[in-house]
């Protein structure tokens, strides 16, 4: 039979320690409604221009694979703001002519003045199949 080295009790607690603590400082957390105010004053005018730019025939590429499998934007609902880092995240879930509830995830870099968009995520069944 094979010896298997000791391993001290309190170093397992201190590399359990660690790896809880690198699990919380990853996630994700709901703004304060005064902070969600700040980024909607920027965010909702992209977001819709983004989503509006589809119907009218802009952003060609996206706007031939998204129309095909959910047809044209209709509306969204209000949006969950959250941050994660140096990031924050606008959701909202929209309405198309073929589904409704569509994630779209909208981020912005913190403290980027120009309120560029650093990424934007489309979530459906439909997208998926």
């Amino acid at each position: 039979m094979m010896d298997l080295p000791q391993v001290s009790p309190l170093a397992v607690l201190v590399i359990l320690a660690v790896v809880c603590a690198c699990g919380c400082i990853s996630q994700e957390t709901v703004v304060s409604d005064k902070e969600k105010a700040r980024v909607l004053e920027y965010a909702d005018p992209i977001a819709d221009n983004v989503l509006l730019g589809f119907g009218e025939g802009n952003y060609t590429m996206y706007r031939e694979f998204v129309t095909s499998r959910l047809g044209l934007y209709v509306s969204r609902d209000n949006p969950v703001v959250t941050e994660r880092g140096e990031y924050i995240t606008v959701t909202y879930r929209a309405d198309f002519e073929r589904e409704d509830g569509v994630s779209l995830r909208f981020v912005f870099r913190k403290g980027d003045e120009s309120h560029q968009l650093s990424g934007l995520w489309f979530d459906s069944p439909m997208l998926r199949s």
